[in-house]
């Protein structure tokens, strides 16, 4: 297993957070619209974290995507409501395509 080491983080931490929380990268998804989140990398839905109506704010993680057995963390990059989820668990994203809206 290869683990990137962001510049200036302990390499030690790096690689104990992975084994710790099973999550090797980080990705804050783009919005297409002003109040859409977008999957980052095409992938397996492997966790929908928020649900309608709930209140999310700027980085806060919304889902969990699977690529090349690897869990992917998709934060918010928007504040607000979460009006509509477009995908659910299971379901195979190809990047680029909606996740869910944000009012």
């Amino acid at each position: 297993m290869e683990v990137e080491v962001p510049e200036g983080e302990p390499s030690l931490q790096t690689v104990l957070s992975v084994f710790q929380t099973g999550v090797i990268k980080k990705v804050e998804a783009q919005p297409t619209a002003k109040d859409t989140i977008i999957a980052p990398i095409t992938g397996k839905v492997n966790q929908i974290v928020v649900s309608q109506g709930q209140k999310v704010s700027k980085g806060d993680v919304i889902a969990k995507i699977e690529a090349m057995k690897t869990l992917i963390e998709v934060k918010s990059n928007l504040e607000g409501t979460v009006a509509e989820i477009y995908v659910k668990e299971g379901d195979v994203v190809k990047q680029g395509q909606p996740i869910l809206k944000i009012i």
